[in-house]
């Protein structure tokens, strides 16, 4: 009795995965349904800022993997490797204890997981499909939370570097994504450093521009009023952060975040107030005014620096 029912469930289940299937292909053939898929709601989530800061480490494995070159190796063909002779003098270290010995034996598993053993460098097909991972990776983390900064920064400079990139969108779907970002990101008010993750999309929008300045210079695409109308969304942006980081100083949040998440935040306004009073600069050179450097973001990194 017990296994019809199980053969009853199942056969329900399976009819189930049948009919969404049916019932899902004339919603994959509408073109005004095309809307990127969430499967769970968890793209711009918790559970997704979470996964994207996860995703950092394959992240930098894929890469350092494309920049791999070939291993030196003697007579007997045994890489001479940095790593190898780091785990042999590993290996002859004595550990007291069967905690010490289990940790280094999930550290040795951990190490040999990415480790070159290849005496030959990549091939260029084969560096070519890692950077391609690299790519749909940091697109999908992207979109888990697009405005975690170091994952947005990222996917942004492997759009704009042809040795990089493996799609020939590059500049187009670069200033697409940073504008994206910054529409996305204004809306947040419940984290200030979302902000400054705008203030860098837009200051990466003024570095296009200015691109195309320097290539196109008989013909440039953009005047430097619309660099000046981006420059003013970044110090939106930088307001932004200056009132939503005071919110948290009164409310005590800060203290809450690590100390080395504190420098980080830090370490991010002050060079994202570098780039733009560098790209004003850049801005008053192309209108032929004298260098003139405003004291506006500063009074802005000033105030909204004060995070402890």
């Amino acid at each position: 009795m017990k296994s019809i029912t199980n053969i009853i469930s199942i056969a329900l289940i399976g009819g189930g995965v049948a009919g969404f299937v049916i019932a899902s292909r004339p919603l994959l053939a509408n073109k005004e349904a095309d809307v990127p898929l969430n499967v769970l709601g968890i793209n711009r989530s918790p559970y997704g800022e979470v996964f994207a800061m996860a995703m950092q480490g394959p992240i930098d494995t894929y890469f350092h993997a494309t920049q791999a070159k070939s291993h030196k190796c003697d007579g007997a063909g045994s890489c001479l490797h940095k790593s190898h002779s780091q785990s042999r003098n590993a290996s002859t270290e004595s550990y007291d204890g069967i905690n010490d010995r289990v940790r280094h034996f999930i550290g040795g598993m951990d190490a040999g997981l990415t480790e070159r053993t290849n005496p030959r460098g990549a091939s260029k097909a084969h560096k070519f499909h890692l950077r391609r991972g690299i790519e749909d990776k940091l697109r999908f983390a992207y979109n888990l939370d697009p405005g975690h900064y170091g994952n947005y920064n990222a996917y942004h400079f492997f759009l704009t570097e042809p040795e990089l990139g493996t799609r020939p969108e590059l500049t187009p779907h670069a200033a697409k994504l940073a504008d994206d970002t910054i529409k996305y990101c204004l809306k947040q008010r419940n984290d200030p450093r979302l902000a400054l993750t705008a203030a860098a999309a837009a200051g990466n929008i003024i570095e296009l521009m200015l691109n195309d300045r320097h290539i196109n210079k008989q013909q440039p695409l953009y005047t430097t009023a619309q660099m000046r109308e981006v420059l003013i969304v970044m110090d939106r942006s930088f307001g932004l952060y200056s009132h939503l980081s005071n919110e948290w100083s009164e409310s005590g949040v800060w203290g809450n975040i690590s100390e080395l998440r504190l420098i980080e935040v830090e370490e991010r306004l002050s060079f994202t107030l570098k780039i733009r009073d560098s790209h004003e600069q850049s801005i008053r050179r192309l209108e032929g005014l004298p260098d003139n450097s405003r004291t506006v973001s500063r009074n802005v990194g000033e105030e909204g620096s004060s995070i402890r």
